[in-house]
């Protein structure tokens, strides 16, 4: 039976703590790589820029001059899985909303709206989703509730949160003549489109 020399015990010795080495690095590394770290001011705020929302089987648009959330990030600086909350936005100011029918409207949260990153950055842009978005909308004799989720992405070199879809509906039955004369129905799909610039945001990732 050959017999093992010392140099080749040192050599599967070094092999192994090398393999070992790389082994413990490695669970770690891919456990932060499905992390992002939040951080930012207390509160935080999202201004809305060119904000509007559209009915889309109506086809009826309101815009708003105004449309600002308002909140706190949760535990800033710490490291969360993607997916779980950044932040709650429990404060909306919004002004001159308009309808080209309707005319002024006014909107209020009925909630509290949440903030989350959903996956890695790619550059400097993550997918982002708002949750939770609930809010009452009073127009002249029209009166309605939405509620439903808009995705988007955020990009940390701007701080910009823009729009890429959303699954938004009217969630009641509309009250008031004007809103079948707008042609508003339960289950009607909202369309969003603008942008949310969140001041001192940044994202890490991990």
């Amino acid at each position: 039976m050959k017999k093992l020399t010392s140099r080749v015990l040192t050599g599967l010795a070094a092999g192994a703590l090398a393999s070992a080495t790389v082994a413990a690095m490695s669970a770690p590394a891919q456990a932060a790589a499905d992390t992002y770290t939040p951080t930012g001011p207390d509160p935080v705020v999202f201004v809305g820029n060119d904000v509007a929302f559209t009915a889309d089987e109506a086809g009826q648009t309101l815009t708003c001059e105004t449309f600002d959330l308002s909140g706190s990030i949760s535990n800033s600086g710490t490291s969360r899985a993607f997916g779980e909350s950044a932040g709650t936005l429990p404060d909306l100011t919004s002004d001159n909303c308009t309808n080209p029918i309707a005319g002024d409207t006014v909107v209020e949260p009925t909630g509290t709206w949440d903030v989350a990153i959903t996956g890695a950055e790619v550059g400097s842009v993550s997918p982002a989703v708002l949750r939770d978005v609930t809010a009452s909308v009073s127009a002249a004799s029209c009166d309605f509730n939405v509620a439903g989720t808009v995705t988007g992405d955020f990009d940390d070199s701007t701080g910009v949160f823009a729009p890429t879809g959303s699954t938004l509906v009217i969630s009641d039955d509309p009250q008031g003549f004007i809103c079948t004369l707008l042609g508003i129905a339960k289950g009607q799909s909202i369309s969003v489109t603008g942008s949310w610039t969140a001041q001192g945001l940044t994202i890490t990732n991990p």
